[in-house]
């Protein structure tokens, strides 16, 4: 599936919940996710850009393999997903019998909702708040950003992670979690 994505910053949620309500739409309940990112010793998914990604998923776990694309103004991904009716641990553990290690860890808290063909993230991380639009057209991402009032010139094509780097590096020991 063709995932196309936009993430803006926000100072707090409070201007874009009011816009969505106007809208009609309200976010679902907000969920903890605890996200691994997998790599094999040396990094070669790394280096090939490919995101390959354990997510807690209620009793499940939600394995994702995201491919660059070529990118418009919105960061854009070939992404496969599968659920595996497994905790997140007994998915690791499998897949760390193939080589996969974690490489990169985060936690969020997002609350999710429809608006036109676009799902819109509300995304809560140790260094930030972030509107993440995503969708399979780039018209449904531009949509959604028009409608919420974000100009997409602003927005953020990064990943978590290399906006964790730029928020300031930590040892794992003193990273917040």
């Amino acid at each position: 599936m063709l995932e196309m994505e936009l993430k803006f910053r926000v100072a707090d949620f409070g201007d874009v919940e009011r816009k969505l309500s106007e809208l009609g739409v309200e976010p679902g309940e907000a969920v903890e996710e605890n996200n691994l990112v997998l790599d094999q010793m040396g990094g070669p998914l790394g280096r090939m850009d490919v995101l390959f990604r354990l997510r807690n998923r209620g009793t499940g776990t939600l394995v994702t393999i995201k491919k660059p694309l070529p990118a418009t103004a919105l960061k854009v991904r070939n992404e496969v997903e599968a659920v595996m009716d497994c905790p997140q641990e007994k998915a690791l553990e499998l897949f760390g019998l193939l080589g996969y290690g974690v490489v990169y860890r985060y936690r969020k808290v997002r609350r999710e909702c429809t608006l036109g063909e676009a799902t819109v993230c509300l995304d809560s991380l140790w260094f930030g708040d972030f509107v993440e639009i995503e969708a399979s057209s780039e018209d449904g991402v531009l949509n959604a950003a028009a409608l919420l009032g974000f100009d997409p010139g602003q927005g953020i094509r990064f990943s978590y992670a290399a906006l964790e780097r730029d928020a300031g590096s930590y040892a794992d020991g003193d990273r917040p979690e």
